[in-house]
């Protein structure tokens, strides 16, 4: 049996939603603070090679929720869809297949490139508050799914962790022969990360319309995050490894 996590792991999900909005509500009074005017990331890294500069800098912005969605949706397609979504850390099997054998947490890594694009709309302080924020909170979450693991699994997630970096890529992959194995599915990968889809298109979308895009960029993430609650379900129980 799973034991139940801790709250803060449990609401994993809402903590990441804080710590954007302190990033973008306290981001732009800091840099206000600092005396400059309120601009975007994207824009005032851009800003020194001039319009193009700045549309190129957004466009990595794009490019980095584009490798999220993709890194996730990998990562996702060896789990169920409901098994990412469980409030409780589930060490049912260790599985050392696709993305996890090159980064121990490909999901989490999803989320370091996620807030690297989507902070990039915050001003420099903001975009800072995002980025080591979740990564300090990955950082927690790693952790303690890696030590449930090694209490259940022992030397076989020792020898993993050594071989294989948490939010880094490996690469050459590895391979565990005691890990579980799975068949992957597109289809619960792509069921897990609709938001995370739609966070791509709302932030393509603002890139190729512009600030007039910004009612579309809202009612993009409105209708991925309300699809992803419709779709999945929270489940006592599953298989999944570090990094959901």
């Amino acid at each position: 049996m799973n034991e139940r996590s801790p709250w803060w792991y449990q609401l994993r999900g809402l903590i990441f939603g804080i710590v954007y909005l302190v990033g973008f509500v306290a981001g732009p009074a800091l840099w206000s603070l600092a005396g400059r005017p309120y601009a975007s990331t994207a824009s005032w890294a851009g800003s020194a090679f001039g319009t193009q500069g700045e549309s190129a800098a957004f466009g990595v912005a794009v490019l980095c929720t584009l490798i999220c969605w993709v890194l996730r949706t990998w990562g996702s397609a060896y789990l169920n869809a409901d098994v990412v979504w469980n409030a409780n850390a589930i060490t049912d099997a260790l599985i050392v297949q696709g993305p996890f054998r090159h980064t121990r947490s490909p999901l989490y890594l999803g989320n370091m490139f996620m807030a690297l694009g989507v902070g990039a709309l915050a001003t420099p302080c903001g975009f800072g508050i995002i980025v080591l924020g979740s990564a300090a909170f990955i950082l927690l979450l790693v952790r303690y799914e890696t030590e449930g693991l090694q209490a259940r699994y022992g030397s076989v997630v020792t020898a993993y962790v050594k071989s294989v970096p948490a939010l880094l890529w490996r690469i050459t992959p590895v391979t565990l022969q005691d890990s579980g194995h799975v068949a992957p599915s597109l289809a619960q990968g792509l069921r897990s990360e609709i938001f995370t889809g739609c966070v791509f298109l709302a932030m393509l979308t603002l890139w190729v319309f512009g600030n007039r895009a910004f009612p579309a960029f809202g009612a993009l993430l409105a209708a991925g995050w309300i699809a992803q609650h419709l779709t999945t379900t929270r489940l006592p129980s599953g298989v999944t490894p570090p990094g959901q």
